[in-house]
């Protein structure tokens, strides 16, 4: 992945975090300054403050954690680990990272290329999605 769709990919990541951010009150103010360490490219920091959250079951917190290790934001650990932690936010429902395993997927990005599971992780994001925001179709 290039370096401008990777800093897509984090810019993505970061909208999405901000508006779940203003539904999930409980976890806002670690996921908030996890968020303002990932703005000011301390990954690391950010991965520790969302690790334990991510352990928890915090899909948000999956999410974020996963997406940092396929970017390469973290070096050192293996990219395996990041499809892990977007499969256990997909578990939590999450639409964003259903729609980023589909992409890999369906591309052969990390992950094997393999079109049926990239068809498959589409079709739950667009089940998970909010019913007003319109549906992502497959490249």
């Amino acid at each position: 992945m290039s370096a401008t769709c990777r800093r897509i990919a984090l810019s993505a990541t970061r909208l999405a975090a901000l508006v779940l951010l203003a539904t999930h009150a409980v976890h806002a103010s670690s996921l908030e300054s996890a968020l303002q360490y990932m703005e000011q490219g301390n990954y690391s920091r950010a991965y520790t403050m969302l690790l334990p959250a991510a352990e928890a079951g915090d899909a948000e917190a999956q999410y974020l954690v996963g997406t940092m290790i396929i970017d390469e934001a973290l070096p050192g650990i293996d990219q395996k680990q990041g499809v892990y932690w977007l499969e256990k936010a997909v578990q939590g429902r999450h639409m964003t990272a259903a729609q980023t395993l589909s992409k890999m997927y369906l591309s052969g990005y990390v992950v094997p290329l393999d079109v049926n599971r990239g068809i498959e992780y589409q079709a739950l994001a667009n089940r998970f999605r909010i019913p007003d925001e319109p549906a992502e179709e497959c490249d």
